[in-house]
C-alpha cells in the first residue's frame, strides 16, 4: 500500500477500529486538556463553545490567506499578528445555536456574556466575532501549548499503529508552523464532539467531569489487561472496575470545576446508574453492567466517533507527510 492511500479515511477508519482500545487513553486524555483548558479560560463550557465556534471561523479566514499568497504564515507565533488583520463575517444567533447545539435563548444570552467579559466583540451592524485580548496572550500560548501536545501524541499513537515513523517532537513542530491549518480542523471535530454531548446530556461540565472517571476507567485496564477489553467495540462485561476509582477532589483539580459542583454532577451519574460511589472512600467508578448508559462508552457513539476521527487523521497525516 502506498503512503497517500494509506492516509485515506477509509483505511484510517478501519485502523481505529481494530485498535481503539490502544488509542482510548490518549483520546480522552486530550479531549480532556482541551476542554480543561476551555473551562479554565472561559469559566463555562457553553459559552467556551460559543468561542469555539468563532474561533473555528476566525482560523479559516487567515487559512484562506493562501488563496492570494501561498507563503502566508499560518503559525502559532504569527497568530496573534494574523488575527488582528482578519475581518470576519457577520454571524446570526440561529447559526450560531445550530452549530454548538445549545439553545436559540441560551446561545442569545451566553453571547451577551461573552461580549461583557470581553470574550467576543461587537462592532458595526452587530458584527460578533472573537478577537483574544493580547493581555490574555500569555495564558492562551500556555493553553495551547499543552492542547497541542496532547492533539501530537495521539497523532503519534495512529502513526505506530499505520506503522509511520515520526517523533513527537516533529509532529509538535509541524502543527506549530502551520497552526491555523491544523486548528481549524481541530476545533472543527471538538465542535462535532461537544454538540453530541449538549445534545445527549444538556450539561457541558457533565462531559468533562464523566471524562475523567473514562480515563480512570481506561488507564487501570491498560495496566490489567492487553487491551483485549474492548471487543466490537463493547466492554467486556468480566471486568472488576473497583480499582479503577476516582475522588470529586481530584476531578475538580484536574478540571478546575469547583468540588461542590464535581460532587453534585459525579453523584448524578450515579442516579443514571453510569458511575457507582464506594460508601466508605466516597470515591467513583465505571458501573459497568450500564456502560450502555455511558456515551463515552456507548457502540453507536464510539462508532460515530471514529469516523469523525478518522477523516480528522485523514486530513493531519496528509498535511504531515505531505
Amino acid at each position: 500500500m502506498d503512503r497517500l492511500r494509506k492516509f485515506e479515511k477509509n483505511n484510517i477508519e478501519k485502523v481505529l477500529k481494530e485498535n481503539f482500545s490502544k488509542l482510548m487513553p490518549t483520546f480522552y486524555e486530550m479531549e480532556s486538556t482541551f476542554l480543561s483548558g476551555v473551562y479554565k479560560r472561559y469559566g463555562d463550557l457553553e459559552g467556551g463553545n460559543i468561542v469555539i465556534y468563532f474561533a473555528r471561523d476566525l482560523h479559516l479566514e487567515i487559512l484562506r490567506k493562501r488563496e492570494a499568497d501561498l507563503t502566508f504564515d499560518l503559525s502559532l507565533d504569527m497568530f496573534w499578528s494574523n488575527h488582528k488583520y482578519i475581518k470576519q463575517g457577520k454571524k446570526k444567533i440561529i447559526l450560531v445555536s445550530k452549530e454548538t447545539g445549545l439553545p436559540k435563548e441560551t446561545t442569545r444570552r451566553k453571547i451577551i456574556s461573552l461580549i461583557k467579559k470581553k470574550h467576543l466583540k461587537r462592532e458595526e451592524k452587530n458584527r460578533l466575532f472573537w478577537e483574544p485580548a493580547s493581555e490574555h496572550k500569555d495564558t492562551y500560548i500556555k493553553i495551547i501549548g499543552e492542547q497541542i501536545n496532547s492533539l501530537s501524541k495521539f497523532i503519534l499513537e495512529q502513526a505506530k499503529l499505520l506503522q509511520l515513523n515520526i517523533p513527537l517532537t516533529k509532529i509538535e513542530k509541524e502543527i506549530r508552523k502551520n497552526y491555523s491549518f491544523y486548528w481549524y480542523h481541530y476545533l472543527t471535530v471538538q465542535l462535532q464532539y461537544i454538540k453530541f454531548w449538549q445534545e445527549k446530556l444538556n450539561d457541558l461540565e457533565m462531559l468533562l467531569i464523566g471524562l475523567q472517571t473514562t480515563i480512570q476507567t481506561v488507564n487501570h485496564l491498560n495496566r490489567k489487561t492487553d487491551n483485549s477489553y474492548l471487543t466490537n467495540l463493547k466492554l467486556q462485561k468480566n471486568l472488576d472496575l473497583k480499582d479503577a476509582n476516582i475522588s470529586a477532589t481530584s476531578v475538580s483539580e484536574v478540571t478546575g470545576i469547583p468540588r461542590a459542583t464535581c460532587i453534585r454532577k459525579l453523584d448524578k451519574f450515579v442516579k443514571m446508574k453510569v458511575l457507582e460511589k464506594d460508601s466508605e472512600s466516597k470515591r467513583y467508578f465505571l458501573k459497568l453492567n450500564q456502560t450502555t448508559l455511558n456515551p463515552m462508552l456507548d457502540q453507536e457513539w464510539l462508532k460515530q466517533k471514529i469516523s469523525i476521527l478518522s477523516e480528522f487523521s485523514s486530513v493531519i497525516m496528509k498535511g504531515l507527510f505531505r
